[in-house]
Parts: C-alpha cells; structure tokens; sequence
C-alpha cells in the first residue's frame, strides 16, 4: 500500500485529443459542466454500465489553492475553496482526502488543454475512481524492462504492427501478439496484460468520450518516441490500441468474466488462431521485417543519455560515498512517461523533485531509488552552502531548522 500511495503521486502530463470541436468554455466552472454534461449522456453511462460521477479535487499548485467539488448525475456540485499547502500530491490521480476519495486534478492540466483534452483527463481518472467496482486492478508497472534496450526495440515491434492492425491488418495484429509473446518470455516477471488493463482502459474511456476518430486518435498514439520513458506510459497507448481493435473484434468484451485476465487472454479466447507457439524462423522473418538490428543499435545510443550508468550503480555498495534521502513522508513527483533504468536493486529515475519537511530536491537526472522504497540516493555534493546543497543536475534546497551532515562519506539531512 506505501508503494501505491507514493507512486500516485507521480505528476500525470496533460492530455490532449484531436477531436470533435466542442465550443471551449473559459471558466473552470463552466469547463467543468460541459463535461458533466458529456459524462451524463446515455453512451457515456452505456460504456460501462455506470454513472460517472465522482468527487473531485482540482489543485491550482500556483495560487496554493484547490477546489472541491463533485460530478453527479450531469451536474456540478457548488465549488469550495480551500488553501493547499500541500496537503494533496500535485497529481492527476486519486487520493484518500478527510474521509473521501477524489479524482485529482492539476488545474494547469485541466485548464491549459482543449475541451476534448479536459473531458478526456476527467474521463480517464473518474475511471480510475470506479475500477475496481468493474473487477479491475489497479496495477502498477513492473515493466521495466520497457526501457530495457531489447525490450524497447520489441515493444517499437508491437506498436507498429497494430498501427497496421487498426488499419484492418490482420496480419499485423498477428505479428504484434507474436512479438509480444516473444518479449514476455524474454521477462517471465512482467505484468504488462494486467498493467495494460489499468491504464489502458482508463485511456480508452477517455478517449471514446471525447474523440470524433477514436481509430486515429489511437493510431497517432503509438508513434514510438524513443527519448520517452515506456515503463509507466505503454500501457496507455497499446491498451487503448487492443480495446479498440477488441470493440470490432468481439464486441461484448467489456462484459466478459475473463476481462480481469487481460485483453490478449480475451483476444486469444475469441480468436485461437492468435495462441502463438515460438518458432525461430518465423521470430526471424518478423524481426527482419521491421528492421530489428537497427532498432537495437539506436536503443543502445540512446542509453547513453543516462551517462555513466556504473556510478549510480555502485551508489547501491555501502561503502560508495552519496547522499542518502531516507523516504520517510517523502512525496515526489516525476513524469511517468519519462525512461528509467533498471539496477541491480533500484531505479534510475531522472526529472523528479522530492519534497518533505526539510526542504526539496531537484533532480534533472541522477536520482537511484531503492527498489523497497526505503530510500533515494544522490551523488555526493560538489557544493554546499547554508541551505543549498548542488550537485551532479541537482539541487537541494533545506527549509529553516535543517542541514546536512557527513558521516563515514555519507551525507545525510538532519535537524539543527
């Protein structure tokens, strides 16, 4: 559970959709009704057999303000004000607040997209809210090897082969479950099917709420992006990708008992003929097909992004000098569609900021968290001042009352 409620917090980026061109309302208020209005139609209660309404929380992180309020039965609840403070992580997400739970929202990301974008976001994470209630686990990527150099090469595989499935492709949905049988044997671990049903649906509701050519839409979204991070983000893109081809495949899936396996076991339930056995030459004669020695070589190039990944792994030796963050009440946020990389017992994460009571953390790359949560390392600082500690593309900013020590070439914040 400590796991699921530091992880939510990581800051979702805001959602945009080429859609239908609904008049854009100027206030929040009314931004927010026009979507109560989309979610009260009868095929937005017909998609999943329930009411969308749910409480909601918007976080304007800038005026330290957020806004309570609710979605319910096609109305909007009266707006009260409270201060922020940092009393909910600036998440679009959902977080236990004074006995309730909410959907999240940033208000920038609400705010600074289209009316398409907003109805999707709101889709997405009203979606979240109701999951469970439809069999749905709320799964979180252990996928790492999607920013693995082989697993990265074969997932670019997988998206353009359904690009070609959503174009009526059979074989190209073929060579996609094929691919992607083969990489999941290569990481027996994975729970990418149960990953992909968590986010992948939320991003399909979102998307069949507020798209005009959803199959594009979809389509558009699996152009592969090889400096983006796809640990946290494949699921959203070849999710979406599968429930869409599964709406013309075997419309009643959404009902289905064996949806909670995932949407592959469903494909492959309806259609054996895609129940792949892995065959070298076949492997081979798909690997060629969509050029897999260059997808390797451009993966590995792009690796070294990283820098020197042998420094950060040897933060993990005990004797190695670094700055030690011990995760206590220690929120974060990071951008979920940004590459990790796998360590021996850790994450290397980049573009996260850490906040507790003593102060933040900046990091623009660098930051190892321990794969048990206990605690994020830095490298050791090249410059300290009273309270700003800067290093390696970080920055550390203490509040009053705290500093940092050095014990044994550990570093560590402490009270005054």
């Amino acid at each position: 559970m400590k796991k699921i409620c530091l992880l939510i917090t990581a800051l979702v980026m805001a959602y945009s959709v080429a859609a239908q061109d609904l008049p854009c309302k100027e206030t929040m208020e009314e931004s927010l009704q026009q979507i109560a209005d989309v979610l009260n139609r009868p095929e937005s209660k017909q998609l999943w057999n329930i009411s969308l309404n749910a409480p909601i929380l918007i976080i304007d992180h800038l005026k330290n303000k957020m806004y309570l309020t609710a979605v319910d039965s096609g109305r909007i609840q009266p707006i009260k004000e409270e201060g922020w403070d940092n009393k909910v992580p600036l998440a679009n997400s959902i977080f236990d607040y004074k006995g309730g739970k909410y959907v999240t929202i940033i208000h920038a990301a609400l705010m600074n997209t289209s009316c398409e974008g907003r109805i999707n976001l709101l889709s997405h994470e009203i979606f979240h809210l109701h999951q469970n209630d439809l069999g749905i686990k709320n799964a979180i990527s252990i996928n790492y090897h999607m920013d693995e150099v082989q697993g990265r090469a074969l997932l670019q595989i997988e998206m353009k082969a359904l690009q070609h499935a959503l174009e009526h492709d059979t074989v190209g949905l073929y060579e996609a479950l094929y691919i992607r049988a083969h990489r999941q044997s290569l990481y027996p671990s994975n729970n990418e099917d149960l990953y992909e049903l968590n986010e992948g649906l939320a991003e399909y509701t979102g998307v069949k709420l507020s798209a005009t050519n959803m199959t594009e839409y979809v389509k558009n979204r699996l152009n592969y992006n090889i400096k983006r991070g796809y640990t946290n983000a494949f699921g959203y893109f070849t999710g979406s990708a599968y429930a869409t081809l599964l709406d013309e495949l075997y419309p009643q899936w959404k009902e289905d008992k064996d949806l909670n396996r995932g949407m592959i076991f469903l494909l492959k339930k309806v259609m054996p003929k895609y129940e792949v056995s892995i065959e070298e030459t076949e492997l081979n004669r798909i690997l060629d097909k969509y050029n897999y020695d260059l997808l390797l070589t451009n993966e590995k190039e792009e690796e070294r992004s990283f820098g020197n990944i042998t420094l950060y792994e040897n933060l993990l030796k005990p004797e190695t000098s670094k700055i030690c963050i011990t995760n206590s009440r220690v929120n974060f946020t990071y951008n979920p569609h940004d590459r990790v990389k796998a360590l021996s017992s850790a994450l290397l994460l980049r573009n996260m900021t850490l906040t507790a009571e003593w102060g933040q953390v900046n990091a623009k790359s660098g930051i190892v968290r321990l794969n048990d949560w206990t605690a994020f390392y830095l490298l050791p600082p090249k410059e300290i001042s009273s309270n700003v500690i800067k290093g390696d593309e970080y920055e550390i900013k203490l509040n009053s009352g705290w500093k940092i020590i050095e014990e044994n070439k550990i570093y560590k914040i402490v009270r005054e």
